[in-house]
């Protein structure tokens, strides 16, 4: 009889899920541990199409959406900025960039830079206040780079 490893797997991802979102609360109270928002964008966008990443995928997606509550930024804004990313901008930078670590790294940097742009502007449209942009993330961009060079 064959044993099904796939709760197996499963309640392991969920678990490191869980301990990502104790993470990134911690990274509100220490600012310089990085939320690993630009990690959690380039895992959707490697892994989306892959049948054994499902799973993990939506859990990456729920991530951000707490990342985005937690930090302050408009709610499901992300859904937005990533559909345009993907349908306007990701084949460009797959085209443009063969190396991994260059893909990496703009795609990171994308995500930090678009999405406090879509936020921008739908503050401005509602009438929202928005969270600053200072020099950390900076940091975050690059540690997100290093983390996701790594682990990805």
């Amino acid at each position: 009889m064959q044993r099904n490893s796939f709760y197996k797997t499963n309640l392991k991802y969920l678990l490191i899920f869980l301990l990502l979102v104790i993470y990134e609360s911690l990274s509100s109270i220490y600012l310089y541990l990085s939320p690993l928002y630009g990690v959690a964008f380039y895992y959707i966008i490697r892994h989306m199409y892959e049948k054994n990443y499902l799973f993990r995928v939506v859990l990456a997606f729920i991530y951000i959406i707490i990342f985005e509550i937690d930090k302050g930024f408009i709610p499901l804004s992300f859904l937005l900025f990533f559909s345009i990313y993907y349908f306007f901008i990701i084949d460009k930078i797959e085209r443009f960039f063969n190396d991994k670590n260059y893909r990496i790294f703009f795609h990171i940097l994308n995500a930090y830079i678009g999405y406090y742009l879509i936020n921008l502007i739908l503050s401005y449209i509602f009438n929202y206040t928005l969270p600053s942009i200072d020099s950390k993330y900076l940091f975050y961009i690059f540690t997100d780079f290093i983390v996701a060079s790594v682990v990805v």
